[in-house]
């Protein structure tokens, strides 16, 4: 398995705008709760991301174009439109997960996307530049996320097979424009003191939404106190494989002076997994 390296490329990669998203074929019968590694609990951590992942995107995609009409830069004008065609398709795939929720008993799961909705929101009165940099910062996180899921081929592999292209392909594209916002925030003049304390702020923001959607969807299944099963799912994620250990080193090179997102070099990576999973042209 090739892994990505500490070599910004020498040219930033487009960022690729394919004609449609893929056709997933999810149901409740097919899709069981415990759609991870046999796991419930584990499983609910994917679900709690999924929840957020519409209406995050949404804001993600307002945040950058907000600022098209001051970029001249052609290439980079090209990758907001490739960013914004990728998000809108990832928000609604992962809509589709989202439906299964109340078929699968998660009986708060709109009071809680509700609940993220009215948090972005109140973020949206914010100073666009605000906005911007809190968008950079959760890019960073769903990158390096996209980037161990990669790496990790079985985490993947413990995926049920119905949703497995959906995780594969959404963490295709969260590498492919990991850089785009970032060079939107750069272009219009944001600097480190902004975007570095943006990220701490966000990141205690994230953090505590992600374990209150995970502990609420918990107690909708039951498993709340079942603490064998998360220790499994804890050991699974910060121990072997340890998806969100491995996410630690790269999530604090963002707050390197001069920290670039294509400084981690995941072309080979993504050539990879692009292979396995496009058998089409990428360009539309």
């Amino acid at each position: 398995m090739q892994t990505a390296t500490e070599s910004r490329p020498s040219r930033p990669a487009r960022t690729p705008l394919r004609p449609r998203r893929l056709d997933l074929e999810i149901d409740a019968e097919s899709v069981p709760a415990a759609w991870w590694n046999d796991d419930l609990i584990l499983s609910l951590f994917g679900d709690s991301l999924s929840l957020v992942f519409p209406v995050g995107e949404r804001f993600f995609v307002d945040s950058v174009r907000r600022y098209r009409k001051q970029i001249t830069d052609e290439q980079l004008l090209d990758d907001i439109n490739g960013f914004t065609g990728q998000e809108v398709l990832h928000s609604k795939a992962h809509q589709t997960l989202n439906d299964l929720f109340e078929a699968h008993g998660l009986k708060s799961a709109r009071e809680r996307e509700a609940h993220v909705g009215r948090l972005l929101d109140r973020v949206r009165k914010l100073p666009p530049i605000l906005q911007l940099a809190a968008t950079c910062a959760l890019e960073h996180m769903t990158a390096l996320l996209g980037e161990q899921l990669l790496e990790l081929s079985r985490e993947l592999d413990d995926v049920n097979p119905k949703l497995r292209p959906l995780w594969l392909w959404h963490a295709i594209e969260e590498s492919e424009h990991k850089a785009v916002a970032f060079d939107v925030y750069e272009t219009v003049g944001g600097g480190y003191v902004i975007r570095t304390g943006v990220m701490v702020a966000a990141t205690i923001i994230f953090i505590a939404e992600m374990v209150h959607i995970h502990a609420t969807f918990a107690r909708d299944k039951g498993v709340l106190l079942d603490l064998k099963g998360w220790g499994r799912a804890l050991g699974y994620l910060w121990g072997r494989p340890g998806i969100l250990r491995r996410l630690v080193p790269g999530y604090f090179h963002y707050f390197r002076p001069g920290f670039h997102p294509n400084d981690r070099d995941t072309t080979s990576l993504l050539d990879q997994w692009r292979g396995q999973l496009f058998t089409a042209p990428t360009r539309a």
